[in-house]
């Protein structure tokens, strides 16, 4: 088989720049040297025996891919650090490969592999047009020329570098128009895609324009089920077909040579060339125009992968919404134009959605997320922005918004149409929504520092119980500049020794005996002096410091009970600390706790943990193997905030706990309220039920003292009694027990 190089060479030097490849190159599988080459490993700095070594590999993928039943590219890794491809060329006789090189050891992608493919088929086509001669010279050169012009081109750049393509198509064959025609299933019709030259004067409707295939215009009628080329001329009569032409142009008949589109069994589309008047169109014209199809039909598979593959890089995959990384973008783009914008980002999410999950199932939660977001569209201008961060939480952007007031409307507006019920699954769902607004001011603004502020003023709504709107404004700025100082010396606050523990004592009421102190971690801020814990933990939880922070307060609190055992004949009767359940069911909590103890030499049973009853109900399979872990050592285990975990009897007879803390909200007001005395006098028969001790949180006034003990609670904390102290003065408590607190 005759190969041209000058004729394979554009395109194989379009292929390697195209995959950043330092040369590609046409083999026979039987030969020696390249038939064809673009590149040169010597100038790519490969030497002496290294080229040797690359050539046999080039002549060993060769013969590799020549030997197999498909096209697939094979990529081989040499010793050498290099990479090569490559992929089957066959036709009549000639059986070989196209071969890329790579010196940087990188895989080629799976783009570059299509590239590949795409240039094998070509070279296909170019082997056969080469075999053709005519007046028009050589139509394998118009085929490479093709063929280039098409290797790099993107979704962005296509439409324009069609048009080009069949602009130089209609001059290569004089003709007087050359058109492109795309079929729409949804339409069912054929669309034109562009033409060259393109009409001036169009008609409105166009009737080349759109052309439904029930037409009765044979011609347009056949082009859904194209397979074969199709020519017509003046004398042959398609008289329906001319007067179309006729309408759409002005030109009274034509010749008309079409080749069709074709991928698989679909039609995609046509492509043709149109002379004014009668004409001859020769069998090497029409090759040389299947040939370029082909092209054409390689890229757009190529250009719907990307789009497809673009689609799902910037599109939620549940709600087709935009996803962060195209929310960002698109507002980026905007503040680049105009950082001083009028527009306002909105921040929604949704309240309590995860009891739908629980009680309905994901399914139908899904479902619900995406009836919330075609509502959240239906709520806007079509210029606004909608889209889904993740899970429940949206962000919008509404454009041409300069005020608060403006923005707080609209927000209130999207808010009252979003907790309107939705019919989902066979289920009324009703979920009112939570949204924190920004309005781009006078300072510019990043899309970060938008997206932050609008955070802050959700969490705010948040804060407040939600189904409602919050505006950033100078508070909430402060708070904002607050949390962030905290989150910057958090991370080094334990290293830098701030961190400190205080106690509050438990006392038992019948006698003023202190029976053990709870430990509460305070931080000695630099410049805002002593925190207490509701100022950080919350900036802890988020930075993912809980657990250092949690073993650093225990391993403390041990240290601190053996350090007063040491000094004082009275010490505290042991110390508790509070868990959370990501430190609970975290690694060896057990064996870290035994280490612990066996460290300080304290016995077992003056360690207590405590865990709120919600944590112990969200987890309790996994809390429960480690809370016998614990009990196994034979550590005190309590349940915190006992009350408003909603647990089951079934499951506290499961946990191996020894003590329930009655929550604060049923002592506070205990003697003036009949309901709380009635659920505290509830949780204490409940306790004797199981054998277990009740202690009161939040004690505060001698009445509740005195009903307390009327309802059997013996063992209570709270201010009344004494405040938390820190570890120097708990000792003087411990020394000097108070007289019964009923009397005081």
């Amino acid at each position: 088989m005759k190969m041209d190089p000058e004729t394979i060479q554009p395109l194989l030097e379009a292929l390697a720049r195209a995959t950043d490849s330092i040369s590609a190159d046409v083999l026979a599988v039987d030969g020696g040297m390249p038939l064809v080459s673009w590149g040169s490993a010597s100038s790519a700095g490969v030497k002496g025996k290294d080229i040797t070594v690359m050539r046999d590999a080039i002549r060993t993928a060769t013969a590799e891919v020549a030997g197999q039943a498909g096209n697939d590219p094979i990529e081989h890794a040499a010793p050498s650090g290099y990479t090569i491809v490559a992929t089957k060329v066959a036709y009549r006789d000639f059986v070989g490969s196209i071969c890329l090189v790579r010196l940087d050891g990188r895989s080629y992608s799976a783009k570059d592999r299509e590239l590949l493919s795409v240039s094998a088929q070509l070279c296909t086509a170019v082997m056969e047009a080469g075999e053709i001669t005519d007046q028009h010279s050589r139509l394998d050169a118009l085929v490479t020329y093709v063929a280039a012009e098409l290797m790099g081109v993107t979704a962005r750049d296509l439409a324009e570098t069609l048009f080009r393509v069949i602009s130089e198509l209609g001059r290569y064959f004089g003709a007087d128009t050359c058109f492109l025609r795309h079929n729409d299933p949804e339409l069912q019709a054929s669309v034109l895609v562009d033409e060259w030259p393109r009409r001036l004067d169009v008609p409105d409707p166009d009737p080349l324009g759109i052309v439904p295939w029930d037409t009765e215009d044979p011609i347009f009628s056949m082009v859904r089920d194209q397979r074969e080329p199709f020519i017509i001329r003046p004398s042959d009569g398609q008289l329906s077909y001319q007067e179309r032409v006729r309408a759409g142009s002005g030109v009274p008949e034509v010749s008309l040579a079409t080749v069709p589109l074709i991928h698989g069994d679909t039609t995609l589309g046509v492509l043709g060339l149109i002379h004014f008047g009668d004409r001859i169109w020769t069998r090497a014209e029409v090759r040389a125009l299947r040939a370029i199809a082909s092209l054409l039909v390689q890229l757009d598979a190529r250009v719907a992968a990307e789009e497809s593959l673009h689609h799902q890089a910037y599109h939620d995959e549940l709600t087709g919404l935009w996803n962060r990384r195209a929310f960002v973008e698109d507002l980026n783009a905007v503040l680049e134009v105009d950082p001083r914008a009028p527009l306002a980002v909105l921040f929604a999410d949704m309240d309590r959605l995860k009891t739908v999950n629980d009680v309905l199932g994901h399914t139908v939660g899904d479902n619900f997320i995406q009836a919330v977001a075609q509502r959240l569209r239906d709520s806007v201008r079509p210029n606004d922005v909608v889209a889904r961060l993740a899970g429940d939480e949206f962000v919008i952007v509404l454009h041409e918004i300069a005020s608060t007031s403006a923005a707080e409307r609209a927000a209130r507006r999207i808010l009252d149409r979003v907790a309107e019920p939705l019919e989902v699954g066979g289920h009324a769902i009703s979920r009112s929504a939570s949204i924190g607004v920004v309005v781009n001011g006078d300072m510019p603004s990043t899309v970060d520092e938008l997206l932050g502020n609008a955070d802050v003023a959700l969490l705010e709504a948040k804060e407040r119980g939600g189904d409602s709107v919050v505006v950033f404004n100078d508070d909430l700025r402060s708070k904002l500049l607050v949390r962030a100082d905290l989150e910057l010396r958090l991370r080094s606050a334990i290293s830098n020794n701030e961190m400190r523990l205080y106690f509050q004592p438990e006392f038992d009421l019948r006698d003023g005996r202190m029976t053990g102190v709870e430990a509460l971690v305070r931080w000695q801020h630099p410049e805002r002096g002593l925190l207490a814990a509701d100022a950080f933990i919350s900036v802890v939880e988020e930075i993912n410091l809980s657990a250092e922070l949690g073993r650093w307060v225990l391993e403390e609190a041990c240290r601190q009970l053996a350090s007063w055992k040491r000094t004082s004949p009275v010490p505290p009767p042991l110390v508790r600390v509070n868990i959370s359940a990501g430190e609970l069911i975290s690694a060896d909590f057990v064996g870290f706790v035994a280490t612990l103890l066996s460290r300080y030499g304290l016995a077992p049973a003056e360690l207590g943990i405590e865990i709120t009853e919600s944590t112990v109900m969200r987890d309790i399979d996994d809390v429960q193997a480690t809370l016998n872990g614990l009990r196994g050592l034979g550590v005190t285990l309590a349940i915190d905030d006992f009350g408003t975990g909603y647990s089951s009897l079934a499951q506290l007879k499961q946990l191996p706990v020894d003590i329930l803390k009655i929550d604060r909200s049923f002592v506070s007001a205990l003697a003036e309220s009949s309901g709380d005395r009635a659920i505290v006098a509830a949780i204490v028969r409940l306790a004797e039920a199981f054998n277990l001790t009740t202690v009161a949180e939040g004690v505060e006034d001698p009445a509740a003292v005195t009903t307390l003990l009327d309802l059997g609670c013996y063992r209570a904390q709270g201010f009344f009694m004494s405040k938390p102290l820190p570890a120097q003065v708990v000792l003087e408590q411990a020394r000097n027990p108070g007289v019964p607190l009923r009397m005081m």
